[in-house]
């Protein structure tokens, strides 16, 4: 009859505890990136949602070439709202165990809003709060932005800051 020594066994036990712990740490890491992915999801879904919702529901400005999405009868972008308004929730923990949710709902929204309005200001040459169109709570034309970037691209101090570092 076959005989197990000891140290066989103390063996064995040693590879099962082994192969244990490292099955142990493969799922701790499974989980993490899960999480990962879900919050990517989240913040991403988020954007391409208020983007799809803006483009549906954005009526034009007074000029009718850029679209306007603000809270009805303010010049408050709802965008805007729905994004700081998510995050600052959040971040006051008003949602219980659903904080970390619409703190990366939020940060997609304010994310594309963010987007949307620097997208305006490299287009128009005008900064405003109201992501589709400049307006009065904005800069006027020629204002900030031109002098930051200048009338015709760069400003030549800022070229040539460019240039220097380059």
């Amino acid at each position: 009859m076959p005989f197990i020594s000891d140290s066989q066994v103390s063996r064995v036990q040693a590879t099962i505890g082994s192969l244990s712990a490292k099955a142990n740490r493969a799922k701790a890491a499974a989980e993490k990136q899960a999480d990962n992915m879900m919050k990517v999801a989240e913040i991403v879904g988020a954007g391409a949602a208020i983007g799809f919702v803006r483009g549906k529901m954005e009526k034009p400005d007074a000029s009718g070439i850029a679209g306007v999405f603000n809270i009805p009868g303010t010049q408050i972008d709802i965008e805007m709202a729905v994004g700081l308004g998510l995050t600052g929730a959040s971040l006051f923990e008003v949602f219980g165990k659903w904080d970390d949710d619409a703190l990366n709902v939020g940060s997609g929204v304010l994310a594309h809003y963010a987007g949307q309005v620097f997208r305006n200001w490299g287009k128009t040459d005008s900064f405003a709060l109201v992501a589709g169109a400049h307006g009065p709570i904005g800069l006027a034309q020629g204002g900030a932005a031109r002098d930051l970037i200048g009338a015709g691209g760069m400003s030549s101090a800022l070229q040539s800051a460019l240039s220097a570092s380059v």
